[in-house]
């Protein structure tokens, strides 16, 4: 037992530090350039999609506020650093190095729930080469993620138009990920979830009745709902595809003694079984009833059905798993680089890769604002021409500090991240939200001292 014990704490100390949340080349090359002396060379970094995922018209930028206490926190307990050392990944030079290092780094950023399109510079980092390095794979998994299931959840809750949508993925992916896709999809705007952890963690509601495994455990369906009215209360939900619709419609109304609340249809054809299902419902003597329908839900199939008599969406897998993109797609790219420690001015760089170039320069953004509220125009601006701009009524900076030195600066609620998305979901016009295929909603246009370029 000894032995056991021992060898769990081993592995808790190893769940401690997210260091080696990462890809063996950022190790190989912080070696590099500790050893050649380049690894505090000042730097900035962006983040930024070249293309949005489908060809869908925007995204929803999420995951900064679960990122930064993650930075803040970025550091090697002697565990992780015997491993590189073990392995032979780095120098003893590098060890040194790494054994007191924390992230002292500058960030401004999108805010969660903020809308973005391609080239947007949803983030800039700003520190020395080696430590902005190092955070590259932990920052791309926690927004490519986060932004991908905020962007499904938007759409999905965008194409309910106005109905009950719940996400309840959970089983689809690994444990963590499922608590992180419910606050992600919370963000784009669904009303709840059934994940638990997500709902003790970030205090969003959760929600879950009963299963087909609960009706099967008993003789009867009608024995099953009695005792599902009976100790789960008034405000139940029956599951009623079981064995058959009608007859599970007929056994919840008895159940509950015509004080159904609702019913909930997982198989079939969903939109003809509602349509049976409220006839049935209004037959019996409960039109107050409400009808939930599950089932594969994504955000086209939900649109589909808006014509049938269906007041809540459940959506799971489709959900939690990006609806079609499971990754928004962010790259992270060194943009400007101190020229070296004698000369201190910051030179721009930039791939040239066919396909895969970058923009070389630190840049801001701003989005302009028509006057019926349309968005126009996601404006970036290199730094040498950003000076003549300022924000008013027409148009807003979208990137803020959260980060300065190291230290959190700026941390948003769970709740402002969503009530900004549902503030803004409005300058993308509607009927072009749920689109596949075609250009981004609005342009992104790049202004600098010699003129403009989309």
């Amino acid at each position: 037992m000894v032995n056991l014990y021992h060898k769990e704490s081993i592995m808790q100390n190893k769940l401690d530090s997210h260091a080696l949340y990462t890809d063996h080349y950022e190790f190989t090359m912080l070696d590099a350039l500790v050893q050649s002396e380049q690894v505090d060379k000042r730097s900035v970094f962006e983040v930024f999609v070249r293309e949005l995922p489908l060809g869908r018209p925007f995204g929803v930028f999420a995951g900064i506020n679960r990122l930064l206490p993650y930075l803040k926190n970025f550091s090697f307990n002697e565990d992780v650093l015997r491993f590189l050392e073990e392995e032979k990944i780095i120098s003893k030079q590098t060890q040194e190095f790494l054994y007191s290092f924390n992230f002292t780094g500058n960030i401004v950023s999108y805010r969660e729930g903020e809308t973005y399109f391609p080239c947007s510079p949803v983030i800039t980092v700003e520190g020395s080469l080696g430590e902005a390095l190092l955070i590259e794979t932990l920052l791309l998994s926690i927004v490519n993620f986060d932004s991908a299931i905020a962007t499904a959840a938007a759409r999905i809750v965008d194409a309910a138009n106005g109905h009950f949508v719940m996400e309840a993925g959970s089983r689809r992916i690994e444990p963590e990920a499922a608590v992180n896709a419910a606050r992600a999809a919370y963000i784009g705007g669904v009303n709840v979830t059934s994940n638990l952890e997500a709902g003790r963690r970030w205090g969003i509601p959760t929600a879950g009745t009963a299963s087909h495994a609960f009706t099967l455990s008993f003789q009867s369906e009608f024995e099953a709902f009695e005792n599902q009215a009976k100790y789960l209360g008034e405000d139940t939900i029956f599951l009623v595809d079981t064995y058959d619709i009608e007859a599970g419609i007929v056994n919840a109304v008895k159940a509950s003694n015509a004080g159904l609340k609702g019913i909930r249809i997982d198989s079939g054809d969903l939109a003809a079984g509602a349509k049976s299902a409220r006839a049935l419902l209004d037959k019996l003597g409960a039109p107050e009833a409400q009808i939930m329908v599950s089932g594969d839900l994504d955000e086209y199939k939900i649109r589909n059905l808006l014509d049938a008599p269906i007041d809540a969406f459940e959506s799971g897998h489709k959900l939690v798993t990006g609806s079609g993109a499971a990754s928004a797609g962010f790259v992270y790219k060194l943009v400007a680089i101190e020229e070296n420690s004698l000369m201190p001015k910051m030179r721009s760089v930039g791939k040239r890769s066919e396909g895969k170039t970058s923009e070389g320069g630190k840049k801001f953004a701003k989005r302009t604002i028509d006057t019926g509220g349309i968005a126009v125009e996601e404006s970036i601006f290199l730094e040498d021409a950003v000076k003549n701009h300022s924000q008013t009524s027409s148009c807003r900076f979208l990137q803020s500090e959260v980060m300065s030195s190291g230290n959190i600066t700026d941390l948003t609620t769970l709740e402002d991240s969503r009530h900004h998305l549902m503030n803004i979901m409005s300058e993308i016009p509607k009927e072009i939200r749920l689109r596949v295929g075609g250009e981004p909603a609005i342009p992104t246009v790049l202004h600098t001292k010699k003129g403009t370029r989309e």
